[in-house]
């Protein structure tokens, strides 16, 4: 009974190294590109939002299901996984921010959706896992990430001297409730993962994605493990853009670049494993609990067409709403399973907004690149936003890799400098 509780002790009671969710969420990336379910987040809250505005935005149209769209699916999966680390850890309370908090939750989320859109992602399906796709979006992404961060924050900082960050209040959770609820969701949580084999497609051909049919356990058993993993060691990449500059610390930047390396080496291994040719044939049936009605091509796989425009601009935008918001988007929802009312609120308006966003968004680029034909010839895109642009294509793999893991590395030495230092700190 001691060893038990040691190991309840080791793996809920404490708080994880974030280098840990680091490591574990750069291979959880590719290997999900293996399962031909590339982890996203945005798609899965627009299709929320969609569901919610449909009386307005799609009348007489079918919408994709809240549930059972695949990243969708992954999204309440996640918060399952982050409810029951709360839970189980005893974090749960109900925290309540005041009005002015609770403001910033609903600009945040707000500008959180219109960037995400832009984007063709959020920190995970334009950055992390762009990294992993070796696409060149996720470079500009990142430059945009960084420079909407500071600005966030410096605007975030302002505020606070004039008065808003005004903290709200905290409603407890007796611990033994907390225990067994969370015990009990586990055992919930490993019943969807074993007996749901309802099949879900991830069909997205803008990020070369086929008709895979997979289980949806297998989805629920990937959202729930990374939810556990990002609320154990509170991975959360507003806090690694925002802590070199706010209080110097540079462990969760650390972790972040650690995580963006692991993804673009193992991700290259993903794309160009000659195993990958088995899952471009057309008669392969049930690989990994997959059926393969219209296969992805491997190597294309979540490049997406935002570069450079949507990626640049988006990536400014989605920062800073994340800083004002207090949480990117899976930081945002292991902090919304943990009891946060505001990052519920930012989660929300993300939806919404992005729901919006996009209905305009379709009805206005055709004028757009039609207006900035030239430009975007030049680009050769097609997309309002950008074109797609596979490193390897362009520079070569090893020099892609290099790229992607050299430009990460600094980004770690950058923060480790900055902390010893304080040079950039605000």
């Amino acid at each position: 009974m001691e060893s038990v509780k040691e190991i309840y002790t080791q793996l809920f009671r404490r708080q994880w190294p974030p280098w840990v969710g680091g490591v574990v969420m750069g291979f959880v990336v590719a290997l999900m590109f293996v399962w031909g379910t590339p982890w996203g987040v945005t798609n899965g809250i627009i299709v929320w939002g969609d569901n919610l505005l449909k009386p307005l935005l799609y009348p007489d149209a079918e919408v994709q299901s809240p549930l059972w769209q695949f990243t969708a699916l992954i999204n309440w999966s996640f918060l399952l996984g982050a409810l029951i680390s709360a839970l189980l850890g005893g974090d749960f309370r109900i925290s309540v921010p005041s009005f002015r908090e609770f403001i910033l939750g609903v600009f945040g989320g707000i500008l959180m959706g219109v960037g995400a859109f832009l984007a063709f992602g959020c920190t995970i399906g334009a950055f992390l896992v762009g990294f992993s796709a070796l696409s060149a979006s996720a470079l500009t992404v990142m430059v945009g990430l960084g420079v909407g961060v500071y600005l966030g924050l410096r605007t975030y900082v302002w505020l606070l001297t004039r008065g808003w960050g005004t903290p709200g209040r905290a409603v407890e959770v007796p611990l033994r409730l907390q225990v067994f609820s969370g015990a009990a969701l586990l055992v919930v949580a490993l019943l969807l993962i074993t007996f749901l084999d309802k099949k879900v497609s991830t069909y997205n051909p803008a990020l070369g994605l086929g008709s895979v049919q997979v289980s949806a356990g297998s989805l629920v058993f990937f959202g729930v493990l990374l939810g556990v993993v990002s609320q154990r060691t509170r991975f959360c990449f507003v806090r690694a853009f925002r802590e070199p500059f706010m209080t110097g610390e540079g462990e969760m930047t650390r972790a972040a670049a650690l995580a963006l390396m692991v993804a673009a080496v193992f991700g290259a291994v993903v794309k160009f494993s000659p195993l990958m040719g088995i899952v471009e044939l057309q008669d392969v049936q049930d690989i990994l609990s997959m059926e393969l009605t219209a296969p992805p091509a491997v190597k294309p796989m979540m490049v997406a067409p935002s570069f450079p425009v949507g990626s640049l601009i988006g990536g400014f935008i989605f920062g800073v709403g994340m800083t004002l918001a207090g949480g990117c988007s899976v930081g945002s929802m292991w902090r919304a399973g943990e009891g946060s009312l505001k990052n519920a609120t930012a989660l929300l308006f993300y939806a919404l907004a992005g729901s919006v966003f996009a209905f305009l968004y379709r009805k206005v680029e055709p004028k757009v690149l039609q207006t900035f034909s030239s430009f975007y010839e030049f680009l050769g895109a097609t997309s309002a936003t950008g074109r797609k642009l596979f490193l390897p294509d362009a520079i070569g793999l090893g020099w892609a890799v290099a790229l992607l893991v050299g430009l990460a590395f600094l980004w770690l030495l950058f923060a480790t400098w900055n902390e010893r230092t304080m040079k950039f700190t605000l």
